[in-house]
């Protein structure tokens, strides 16, 4: 039976992280690519505690030297096995900017610090688990290894790569949110049965030998082998159309994927956790902090040190995101009385003031709406309930949230209650009460959303709202801020290169945001990311769904030009502008005049400018290669720490 480790040393009220933390040997060993803290919204920490509360004695290996496989033996050989993630976010993603130039910081590291992952971690950690302890089952979960299950676009080497799996050499894989499944194979491997008896847990992936036939039968799919997906991109796009239609827990069936002379098999998603196991596994004993070890701040907890979470899921299905392929279509939320409970708990945290910085999630207004037809529930394979237009079976109610909101901020100690997660302005503008409130209570100077773009095509490749409904939510926000009597300001995030977002589009939403007098601080450029459906139309050019030629902007030049367009308010960037209208033939808002974008003057690329001053760009030694280190103005542009602008 598993065995719960008993607390002998003062940081045993954490997950261990040494033998002598741990009093003995463990049942399970997690293996992260982010420092350990003790924070729901860590992924080891909550699977970890999740674990410790279904009686297994859990440990924690944190960022361990991917090169010294002695960094793996640190807590001994655990009884039943290693789990594996590469940490809360896709490793090169947290490593490399959108240009493909990699970051001089990491917000999940102590003190900030870079270069303590290696790139793709859960494919090292994977075979130096392997390696330390020989017959331990390895099972490997996360962002990372959940969007990597099948063939994938890797943009940072510009080809399609296998499943995760077989490069990983991992036992299994557990995608989406696996709670489920993690303590369904505890269980089943405490018991005593072996991993191979854990291939039909519901939300796992698991690869076949070369002599195993894939299962067959009507509720089987075969999807585009790897060889099709590298050789014909509409394979490729078949491929991912497939894992959207059948990531409903509901309907969804089994997927296959032939590998040359092997199998990677897919079963049917996991249920999501209901609202009381949610519930449960936001109160476990958590610490909400880096554990003592650790003597430098991490950057990630500070941002959120005040935060509580209070949904899970995404109803919008954007194309550029993968919350809908990874944390599901369905929103799952905490009960009333728990989020109440774990604010009232806040008040005794060391160094809390009375702000709770964030009550929210994904989508923070999306809290308790869901399908209100479960039978139509059951049978959907929509991509996204709000887009092309809203399902009729989409419940919008805004009351659940707006009632959180007011009782929060009647508990005594409680002196603000912020709202810093995304909020769906479509949806808040179906409300009388909810923008009001907002802007009264709950915007801490300033308000972020995320129209994305302007243009109508390209919001359509997005799956985004019609940008009708930001200007709408713009000025009815600005009239509430006047009526509260209060000077606030908003946020937009605007995106450039997307799929669908040729020089027009790129142009309408310059024009759009000299109109609104908008001058954001940072626009995000387009990073495909494995397993979107905007990372299929970058690769193949085309809509996944209608089949569509899209324009797609790749290369330094154009990715460029899109970029300097919407920062065409800047002076050090007009040159950059020019170039861009230059080469798309609209030397027309080049002028003095009132339609004008930038005046009159040199035009030259930022590719230029950076081939000039070649010999100030700094390099790192990055894993045997020699990197291009991003600028920090790059950085902060892709930080999504926005500076507001007002109204």
């Amino acid at each position: 039976m598993p065995r719960t480790a008993t607390p002998t040393s003062p940081h045993r009220t954490y997950l261990p992280m040494t033998r002598e933390e741990a009093d003995g040997p463990l049942d399970i060993i997690l293996v992260t690519g982010d420092a350990y803290v003790d924070h729901p919204s860590w992924g080891v920490a909550a699977v970890g505690r999740w674990l410790e509360a279904h009686g297994f004695s859990v440990g924690v290996i944190a960022q361990p030297d991917w090169r010294d496989v002695e960094s793996l033996r640190v807590l001994g050989r655990p009884r039943l096995f290693f789990g594996v993630t590469a940490g809360n976010m896709d490793t090169m993603v947290n490593k490399y900017t959108a240009a493909r130039r990699i970051r001089t910081d990491d917000a999940y590291s102590p003190g900030g610090e870079p270069g303590r992952r290696p790139d793709r971690a859960t494919i090292p950690y994977t075979a130096l688990c392997k390696q330390a302890f020989k017959g331990i089952p390895v099972i490997t979960g996360g962002v990372e290894a959940s969007l990597r299950r099948f063939a994938h676009f890797d943009f940072w080497q510009e080809k399609i790569r296998g499943s995760i799996l077989l490069e990983a050499k991992a036992d299994l894989l557990v995608y989406g949110m696996g709670e489920r499944a993690i303590i369904e194979i505890a269980e089943r491997l405490a018991a005593g049965r072996s991993v191979r008896e854990c291939r039909d847990i519901a939300g796992v992936a698991y690869p076949l030998g070369a002599k195993e036939a894939p299962p067959e039968g009507p509720n089987v799919i075969e999807v585009p082998s790897l060889g099709e997906c590298r050789s014909d991109p509409r394979a490729f796009n078949q491929l991912t159309v497939h894992m959207y239609r059948e990531s409903n827990p509901h309907c969804g069936r089994t997927l296959i994927q032939a590998h040359k002379n092997r199998w990677v098999v897919q079963n049917p998603p996991a249920h999501p956790l209901d609202t009381a196991s949610l519930d449960r596994l936001h109160e476990l004993p958590y610490q909400y902090g880096a554990h003592p070890c650790y003597r430098k701040p991490i950057p990630a907890l500070q941002s959120i040190a005040g935060s509580v979470s209070v949904n899970r899921g995404c109803s919008g299905g954007c194309a550029f995101c993968a919350l809908t392929i990874h944390q599901g279509k369905d929103v799952t939320s905490r009960s009333h009385e728990s989020v109440v409970r774990e604010v009232k708990k806040m008040r005794s945290r060391p160094g809390f003031k009375g702000i709770v910085s964030d009550l929210g999630g994904p989508t923070a207004n999306m809290f308790h709406m869901n399908c209100k037809d479960e039978r139509a529930n059951q049978l959907c394979r929509r991509v996204s309930c709000l887009h092309p237009k809203r399902c009729k079976h989409y419940g919008t109610d805004h009351k659940p949230y707006l009632k959180l909101l007011r009782e929060v901020r009647e508990i005594p100690g409680i002196k603000r209650v912020y709202i810093n997660s995304g909020i769906r302005y479509d949806l808040a503008s179906l409300d009388s009460e909810f923008v009001e409130e907002l802007a009264a209570h709950h915007t801490p100077g300033q308000l972020s959303v995320a129209p994305e773009h302007a243009s109508p095509d390209a919001l359509s490749m997005m799956k985004k709202p019609a940008i009708g409904y930001f200007s709408e939510f713009m000025d009815r926000f600005r009239k509430a801020n006047d009526a509260a009597g209060r000077e606030q300001f908003l946020v937009p995030y605007f995106q450039c290169a997307h799929p669908g977002t040729g020089p027009e589009a790129c142009i309408e939403l310059a024009l759009y945001m000299k109109e609104n007098g908008l001058r954001p601080r940072q626009v995000q450029m387009f990073m495909p990311t494995p397993a979107t459906l905007a990372t299929a139309m970058y690769v193949s050019g085309r809509d996944p769904y209608t089949k569509k030629p899209v324009f797609v902007a790749k290369g330094d030049r154009e990715r460029s030009r899109q970029r300097a367009l919407l920062f065409y308010w800047k002076r050090e960037e007009w040159p950059h502008v020019r170039e861009a209208l230059k080469a798309w033939r609209r030397t027309d808002l080049i002028g003095r005049h009132p339609s004008s974008l930038v005046p009159p003057g040199p035009a030259f690329g930022a590719w230029t400018r950076r081939t000039k001053t070649r010999g100030k760009v700094r390099y790192d030694n990055h894993m045997g290669m020699k990197v291009e280190r991003a600028t920090r103005q790059e950085q902060q542009e892709e930080s999504w720490e926005a500076i507001a602008v007002r109204p």
